[in-house]
């Protein structure tokens, strides 16, 4: 039986009913422990529609992104670190163009679900306040602060105001690893001509950095966890999220 314990975690909401219901569209009781989530109906075909239970979004980013990064690392270990005492090591073709494949997919879903998160969790009934250079300061809606602002001006700024909590800008983990996160990722979606030219290990390229950074689930996860901790309680998919 499907319980709140042993329900998929990447569920978005997640209840039980406290008592038989007695529904009256059917005209049937739905029994104590029943579970109720969030669904949402689309338009199959002319004659079928399909019901879908809605995920939550940051859930299923970190779960391709965790999943990405394993095959990542795995291919890595197979690869370079059985050579640790040799001087050069070459990364062989196939393997080494599948590791990056799995490092984008794993850093663009890490970061992919952090913004998903903070815009989840961003008050709707309050306005922002925003400085601007030179001008007057901006009043902004939730909708308006989703839109325009970057992520971390969000996590910064906007949402420790709104949640009342500290900003992790340097006094936590979460900020440095999300400035680490953010650094990537953009070089990965906005893609420079010169991460793309031959050079030696002196140039930091784009390739260089996917074969050294920190986990992306781990960054993305820090910024999350930051939040989720100073707002009781924490939502159940984090609490469920599986074991690395």
């Amino acid at each position: 039986m499907e319980t709140l314990d042993n329900a998929d975690w990447r569920i978005d909401s997640l209840n039980s009913l406290a008592e038989p219901w007695h529904n009256p569209w059917s005209n049937q009781i739905v029994p104590i422990g029943t579970l109720i989530k969030k669904v949402t109906i689309a338009r199959w075909n002319k004659k079928q529609t399909v019901t879908l239970t809605i995920p939550n979004a940051s859930s299923l980013f970190l779960s391709v992104a965790t999943r990405a990064y394993a095959a990542a690392t795995l291919l890595k270990t197979e690869n370079l670190f059985i050579k640790a005492r040799d001087t050069e090591i070459s990364f062989p073709e196939s393997a080494a163009f599948t590791y990056l494949e799995h490092m984008f997919e794993a850093v663009i879903c890490a970061h992919t679900a952090v913004e998903a998160y903070v815009n989840e969790i961003l008050p709707t009934d309050r306005t922002y306040v925003r400085a601007t250079r030179g001008g007057p300061t901006e009043i902004l809606t939730k909708d308006e602060i989703e839109r325009r602002a970057s992520l971390t001006e969000k996590v910064a700024t906007f949402l420790p105001e709104a949640l009342g909590v500290r900003s992790p800008k340097g006094i936590h983990r979460a900020y440095s690893d999300l400035q680490a996160l953010t650094k990537i990722r953009d070089r990965l979606i906005h893609m420079k001509s010169a991460d793309r030219k031959s050079s030696g290990p002196e140039i930091d390229t784009i390739w260089h950095q996917l074969l050294t950074c920190g986990s992306p689930v781990d960054q993305a996860l820090s910024v999350i966890r930051y939040f989720a901790n100073a707002s009781s309680p924490a939502p159940r998919w984090l609490t469920k999220i599986p074991k690395r």
